[in-house]
C-alpha cells in the first residue's frame, strides 16, 4: 500500500512538471541569421555594464572586466600588467604598473588605446563601459598604490595583533627555549 502511495506521488509530481514547463517564454523569438552577423556593426545591441544594482559599492569592477582583461590583455601584459606575459617579451609589451607610467598616462590615453590600438597592439572594440572599467583596473596596478595599499594592511594587521593590555605582553626578560640537538 505504501509503495502504491509513492508510486502515484511521483507520477503526479513529474506530472505537474511536465505541463508547467510547457509555456514558451515571451522574449524568445525565432532565430535569424543576422544575430550572429556582426561584420557591419561590431558589438551593436551589446548589453552595457552599469552600477545599477551592484550589491558591491565603490570597487568598479566586475565579472565582464576581469574576463575582458584575462582574455584580451594578460597575453602580452601579464596578470599583474607587468608587461611578462607570453607574448610580452617578444611584443614589448609595456609595464602598466610602473608608477611614472602611471603618473604621464591620462585615462583618456588608455582607453584611446585600448579603443584604437597603438604600435603591435591590437584595436579591442568592447563596450564603454568595459574600457572605462579596464582602465579603473590598470589604474589599480600601479606599484606605488599596491606598496600603499600593502603597507596600510600590514600596519592594520600589526595593530590587531598587538596586545590590548600591557599585562598580556610577554615579559622581556624571558629567555628563549633551549635548542636540543645542535
Amino acid at each position: 500500500m505504501l509503495a502504491r502511495i509513492r508510486i502515484t506521488a511521483i507520477g503526479l509530481v513529474l506530472g505537474v512538471l511536465c505541463f508547467a514547463c510547457n509555456e514558451t517564454p515571451a522574449d524568445l523569438r525565432e532565430w535569424r541569421p543576422t544575430d550572429h552577423d556582426h561584420t557591419s556593426n561590431p558589438n551593436a545591441e551589446q548589453v552595457q555594464v552599469t552600477d545599477a544594482g551592484s550589491s558591491e559599492p565603490g570597487h568598479g569592477l566586475d565579472d565582464v572586466t576581469i574576463v575582458a582583461w584575462q582574455q584580451n590583455c594578460t597575453s602580452c601584459h601579464g596578470a599583474l600588467g607587468h608587461g611578462d606575459g607570453p607574448q610580452g617579451p617578444m611584443l614589448h609589451a609595456a609595464d602598466l604598473s610602473r608608477p611614472d607610467w602611471q603618473a604621464a598616462t591620462t585615462d583618456d590615453a588608455i582607453a584611446a588605446t585600448i579603443r584604437q590600438g597603438r604600435g603591435k597592439m591590437p584595436a579591442f572594440p568592447l563596450p564603454d563601459a568595459t574600457i572605462a572599467r579596464l582602465v579603473q583596473l590598470i589604474r589599480m596596478l600601479d606599484a606605488n598604490r599596491m606598496q600603499h595599499a600593502m603597507a596600510a594592511a600590514a600596519a592594520a594587521a600589526q595593530n590587531s595583533a598587538a596586545p590590548a593590555h600591557p599585562a598580556a605582553a610577554p615579559a622581556a626578560s624571558a629567555r628563549a627555549p633551549k635548542q636540543v640537538g645542535r
